[in-house]
C-alpha cells in the first residue's frame, strides 16, 4: 500500500501540494517585506535575505499544516 501526498488539480494536471505551499510562502514573504519597507523596519534589519528566506519557509509550512493537515 503506497501513501501519496495531497495533490491539487489545476487545469487538468495534478500538482503536489508542496508547490502550492511554496508559492504561498514566497508571496507571503514578499507581502511582509513590502509592509516592512513601508514601516521602515527593512532598512535596519541585518541579514535580510536570511530573515525573508526563513519567513517564506515558515509561511509555507504553516500553510501546509492549515490547508492539508501535513
Amino acid at each position: 500500500m503506497s501513501e501519496r501526498g495531497p495533490v491539487i488539480p489545476f487545469f487538468g494536471a495534478y500538482f503536489p501540494s508542496w508547490i502550492a505551499c511554496s508559492l504561498i510562502g514566497i508571496f507571503g514573504s514578499v507581502i511582509i517585506r513590502l509592509i516592512f519597507i513601508k514601516a521602515g523596519i527593512d532598512a535596519v534589519m541585518p541579514l535580510r535575505v536570511v530573515v525573508y528566506l526563513f519567513l517564506a519557509i515558515a509561511i509555507g509550512l504553516a500553510s501546509s499544516i492549515l490547508l492539508f493537515g501535513r
